[in-house]
């Protein structure tokens, strides 16, 4: 018979005490204050994501220099935060102050403009077929005062400053997240065995021998992720910027810091030399542009296609329609780090299903 808290009649709410009545009392007590903790730590979510992805993919190095400088953990926790915010703010800082520089030159070249008018490229009127026209409708509609003032009527100097105004204020707010970011990845480096047992512990108890490697391959997964992805499009960004200096793109270490920026980003670094290959193009450098835009082609196919499936490994086995969705809906969600989660969620999606469909297979392969 199961027991109650109070005897009926006597003015109090019976409660059982059996334990599974317990046990779901206790599960709605956990769903309650993780909804609070949610919904009071929401506007961290992103940052602590950040935090958790930066623990995972240094924690390899993070526990060799560990066990070269044993008992000194918080110490190596903060140096490791600190040289993580120097690998991130120091390209920033660069290509902020570029922006700076080039917002000043752009409003400069804008007001000459809208007075003199766009020269007309040389090599327009050689185009076949359609040169002549297209040279025509340059001289109507860009190669005059009135005509430019028609295209870039409503751009105008203070326009330009307040654009990079507005950037800056972003800029700053974001680097107070980052900066919250950084506290975080110090004290997960710092405390990451108990958490790592703590999570083995629990992934065990609710899912059993399937918790543990789940977790296992997830922690692979975005350690995999993370560094493939990173160093994959360091490199890419590095090797089109090679081809940024010799083409002679302008402002060409600014061009491959956006490059190594967007290569994260699926086809980001292809509109980013592109644009470099036009801008050359369109200077009346054609040769230069079309060698520039076959170069870029060439190092992504090989990196995306070769390179990066062999640095990741088999961590994240993925199709590619899952691999992308995965990139570009992680992307939409939750910004920049949702192009190192939204993969890995898909590979979890993926665990899971498989792990659910394969005894049933092996099941009908046996019955039959």
């Amino acid at each position: 018979m199961t027991k109650t808290s109070a005897e009926p009649g006597d003015g109090k709410v019976a409660l059982s005490t059996s334990p599974h009545a317990i046990r779901l009392r206790q599960l709605a007590l956990v769903g309650v204050i993780l909804t609070l903790a949610v919904w009071v730590a929401y506007a961290f979510l992103v940052p602590m994501a950040w935090a958790a992805v930066l623990a995972i993919a240094e924690w390899p190095l993070f526990r060799r220099a560990r066990a070269r400088w044993p008992g000194h953990d918080g110490l190596l926790s903060i140096c490791f935060a600190a040289a993580t915010a120097l690998i991130v703010l120091v390209p920033l800082s660069m290509a902020g102050v570029s922006l700076v520089q080039e917002s000043q030159a752009a409003s400069d070249w804008i007001a000459r403009v809208q007075k003199t008018g766009i020269a007309q490229p040389p090599w327009l009127a050689g185009l076949p077929l359609v040169g002549e026209r297209a040279a025509g409708a340059w001289r109507d509609y860009l190669g005059t005062p009135g005509g430019a003032n028609a295209l870039l009527g409503s751009i105008s100097a203070s326009s330009v400053f307040g654009w990079t105004k507005s950037i800056g204020a972003e800029l700053a707010r974001e680097l107070g997240l980052f900066l919250i970011t950084l506290i975080a990845l110090a004290s997960l480096l710092s405390r990451g065995d108990a958490i790592r047992d703590h999570g083995n512990a629990v992934a065990t108890r609710m899912f059993g021998e399937f918790g543990e490697d789940f977790l296992e391959r997830m922690i692979a997964a975005v350690r995999g992720t993370v560094n493939g992805t990173a160093l994959v499009s360091f490199g890419e960004g590095a090797l089109i910027g090679v081809g940024y200096f010799i083409a002679g793109v302008p402002q060409p270490l600014l061009f491959t810091l956006f490059t190594m920026l967007l290569a994260l980003v699926p086809f980001g670094a292809w509109a980013a030399f592109g644009v470099a290959s036009l801008i050359l193009i369109g200077t009346g450098s054609v040769l230069a542009g079309a060698l520039l835009f076959g170069f870029g082609v060439t190092v992504m196919t090989v990196g995306d296609n070769v390179v990066q499936p062999s640095v990741i490994g088999s961590a994240v086995e993925l199709p590619f329609l899952l691999a992308m969705i995965g990139a570009f809906g992680g992307l939409a969600q939750m910004g920049l780090v949702g192009l190192f989660v939204g993969p890995v969620v898909m590979a979890a999606l993926l665990l899971v299903w498989r792990e659910w469909i394969r005894p049933r297979v092996e099941g009908e392969e046996t019955r039959t």
